[in-house]
C-alpha cells in the first residue's frame, strides 16, 4: 500500500474524529438547535457518538418538519448525504427553515464533506473500518 494513500486516510480520519467531536460539544452546549439528517440510520450513527438533538425527516413533508422544528428550536444543523437526494433536500431546506425564522448552520455538512464520507448513516463504518 503507498504511504501516501494512508497519509491521506489518517487526515481525513482525524478530520472527521474532530468533526464529531465538535459536533456533540455543540449538541450539549446548544439545547436550542436540531441537527437534522435524512433518516433513521443517519440518526442512529450520529447517536452512536452520544451527539444529542437528532431529527430525522423521514419522508415528512418538508413544512411538517421546518413548523415543528421553529415551534421547538432557534436554530438548525442540516447534514444532508451528498448524493443528488441529500443535495435536493439540502438546497430546499435551507431556504424554507429560514423562512420559518430558523437558524441554519452548514458548516458542519461542509466538514464532513472534507471528509469525503458521503453518507451520514456511514461515518462510524469510516472510523471503524477504514483503510
Amino acid at each position: 500500500m503507498n504511504s501516501k494513500k494512508v497519509d491521506i486516510d489518517i487526515e481525513k480520519i482525524k478530520m472527521l474524529k474532530n468533526l464529531l467531536l465538535d459536533l456533540k460539544e455543540f449538541s450539549l452546549k446548544n439545547e436550542k438547535w436540531a441537527i437534522l439528517v435524512e433518516g433513521k440510520r443517519d440518526k442512529f450513527a450520529l447517536e452512536k457518538f452520544s451527539i444529542q438533538n437528532v431529527v430525522e425527516l423521514k419522508g415528512r413533508n418538508y413544512h411538517d418538519i421546518a413548523e415543528e422544528l421553529s415551534a421547538i428550536y432557534e436554530g438548525v444543523v442540516l447534514l444532508m448525504d451528498f448524493d443528488p437526494e441529500g443535495e435536493t433536500i439540502f438546497e430546499k431546506l435551507s431556504k424554507l427553515l429560514a423562512g420559518y425564522g430558523l437558524r441554519i448552520d452548514t458548516s458542519f455538512r461542509e466538514r464532513l464533506r472534507g471528509t469525503g464520507v458521503k453518507f451520514v448513516e456511514k461515518i462510524p463504518q469510516s472510523l471503524f473500518f477504514s483503510n
